[in-house]
């Protein structure tokens, strides 16, 4: 026992349950509601058995507390705060497991993390990341399936993610991204470098292979499922047909990941033949400083998170529109933010343009400005053409979208977000100004504006009168 005031060490884990229960709870819903992170519930006893193969090495490690991790507690303690103040799951998710790590690290101390330090770094995998990979993910399947396809000489024609084949048309949807495979994949991969390779560059670089690899697997898996397609005239590989060739490439990604590993696979070291300082007595009498100051750390920004929750300020009206925009209730441009506490979708007179804005409090318990729940436009009915940039009058870079459906129709879409005083089409940034100003303590709103047009030319124009009215 590091201290004779055992209950002096399970302070700091309370602190750390309290700052981040409700993060956890809202991980695990993660997990449990999306097929992408399933895997996520296998990760803890996946980690506890790799300990479990280290118990003679952990046992006989001198036991001691660590200053370092403490000081580093700060880092995703913050992050946690922005993470918060953003309403960014993906900063306060990264911010619960990275500050237990760094709390499992400082109350075992140097040698027994030494130990087990994989273990403790493999519950990086709890965290749910990935999913601001799939645009790029899907645009590379179709970029994968064309490429096999003319090889193949296929005759295809592609719009944005549509894929037409004389006797059919496949749509890269999300789900064809393959992000679900690719996540599994590097998990289990970076598990496997782990227990079948002893030298560092090997470890890296087959972490990379199984990065890699899915991503190119998808794609041939793409091409395989199109080329059914057109060999059975769409009689097959359509509907559920696209689940099972899924499940099926995905064992086979699986057991190719698996097999190269024991292929290259090192000498083993046994698990308890580790060189240990065992006449060490480890650095025992700083125990409690240690659970004190990592205790105070939790305690003080959860208390500073709480504030947040007070700066709240009641939306009675959208930020103003065009004097032309007259008011209108439905479009096929499917743009919705359905959490904002108030929202308006108008046309000009001629009915060729559209115009949208939502507005949200800085704080809103439930929904946000940048969100997944959020839609520019139907996924179901457009695909991404083109994209760029639109410098306004006041050098605000809206984001500028070509959209094409199934039917060859097209729109062009400008958009971009304001947090009070502060626009931009960048998420990451509008999510830091909300952050900062929400830290200060500031109250205001966050507005989004969109412009669809068939024209691109008048988009511009509007998008441009509508920001210099915004800005007077």
């Amino acid at each position: 026992m590091l201290t004779n005031k055992p209950y002096l060490l399970l302070l700091p884990f309370a602190a750390w349950l309290l700052m981040f229960y409700g993060t956890l709870a809202d991980m695990v819903n993660v997990w449990g509601n999306s097929k992408t992170y399933e895997h996520c519930f296998l990760i803890i006893p996946i980690s506890l058995w790799v300990v479990w193969q280290h118990k003679k090495a952990f046992k006989a490690a001198p036991a001691g507390v660590a200053w370092l991790p403490v000081i580093l507690m700060i880092i995703p303690a913050s992050l946690w705060l922005v993470g918060r103040a953003a309403n960014a799951g993906l900063f306060e998710h990264a911010a619960a497991v990275f500050s237990f790590q760094l709390l499992l690290w400082a109350m075992l101390g140097n040698a027994k993390a030494k130990v087990v330090w994989f273990p403790i770094a493999y519950l990086v995998f709890c965290i749910p990341f990935g999913e601001e990979l799939i645009p790029r993910l899907q645009i590379i399947t179709a970029d994968l399936s064309i490429f096999f396809l003319q090889l193949s000489n296929i005759p295809v024609f592609r719009e944005g993610l549509y894929l037409t084949i004389p006797n059919g048309q496949f749509f890269v949807a999300e789900a064809c991204s393959g992000i679900r495979f690719l996540i599994s994949s590097l998990a289990l991969g970076t598990l496997f470098a782990y227990l079948q390779f002893t030298k560092v560059w090997k470890r890296l670089a087959f972490v990379g292979f199984s990065f890699i690899f899915p991503v190119i697997a998808n794609g041939i898996r793409a091409y395989g499922i199109i080329v059914i397609g057109y060999l059975s005239d769409m009689k097959y590989a359509t509907g559920a047909d696209h689940l099972v060739y899924g499940w099926f490439f995905f064992s086979l990604v699986i057991l190719c990941i698996f097999f190269t590993a024991s292929f290259f696979a090192d000498k083993q070291v046994k698990s308890d033949s580790y060189s240990l300082p065992l006449t060490s007595k480890g650095n025992l009498e700083s125990a409690p400083k240690v659970a004190g100051s990592a205790t105070v750390i939790f305690f003080s920004f959860a208390l500073w998170g709480q504030s947040f929750t007070a700066t709240s300020q009641a939306v009675e009206q959208t930020s103003p529109l065009l004097t032309e925009a007259l008011v209108t209730e439905q479009s096929s441009w499917g743009i919705d933010f359905p959490q904002a506490s108030l929202s308006t979708l108008a046309t000009n007179a001629n009915g060729d343009t559209y115009f949208y804005t939502a507005r949200y409090p800085l704080w809103k318990e439930k929904g946000e400005l940048i969100s997944s729940s959020n839609t520019i436009f139907n996924k179901d009915i457009w695909s991404i053409e083109s994209k760029g940039k639109l410098p306004l009058s006041d050098k605000t870079n809206a984001a500028m979208l070509s959209l094409v459906n199934v039917s060859g129709q097209s729109i062009n879409v400008i958009y971009w977000y304001c947090v009070n005083r502060y626009c931009s089409s960048d998420p990451v940034s509008i999510k830091l100004a909300k952050a900062s100003q929400l830290i200060r303590g500031e109250e205001g709103f966050a507005d989004v504006y969109a412009i669809a047009s068939n024209g691109k030319q008048k988009a511009m124009q509007y998008a441009e009168q509508w920001q210099a009215l915004l800005q007077k």
